[in-house]
């Protein structure tokens, strides 16, 4: 049975892949499949993969079409999970950061209406040396 749940979850992981957003390439810096997660809230968080193939870089900021849009890191402090906002976040000399959830995460805060599967969130990713780096988020179910 769990030899049959590991297939279930690679079989799953592969097809929502399939559907998610494409790469987002500006110099040396990848943002790999960049999705959210269906919401009916006031808010909601992007998640990707950060991938830096050269030298050092610092993402600065995150704007969107919303009234507010920031990066956030989630943390466990004292048993309680609590989140943080960051004005920066370095990447690392060929390095890599997972923004994904229980991490750092993009935070979307002041929506008008939720979010649906296959919605498609415009944002764009400032960096330091790069520049500004244009991306959609894919709203995918929460698996």
């Amino acid at each position: 049975m769990e030899l049959v749940m590991k297939y279930l979850v690679v079989a799953l992981v592969m097809i929502y892949s399939s559907v998610w957003a494409e790469d987002y390439k500006l110099g040396d810096i990848t943002v790999i499949e960049p999705f959210s997660y269906s919401t009916n809230g006031r808010s909601g968080a992007g998640y990707f993969t950060l991938t830096n193939d050269g030298p050092a870089d610092i993402l600065m900021a995150v704007t969107a079409d919303f009234p507010r849009a920031m990066i956030h890191e989630s943390l466990m402090q004292d048993g309680v999970m609590t989140m943080q906002h960051r004005t920066i976040v370095e990447v690392p000399e060929r390095g890599e950061i997972e923004f994904g959830p229980g991490g750092y995460h993009v935070m979307f805060m002041g929506l008008d209406e939720g979010w649906a599967e296959g919605d498609e969130i415009e944002a764009s990713l400032q960096f330091k040396n790069a520049g500004a780096l244009d991306i959609k988020f894919v709203v995918i179910v929460r698996p």
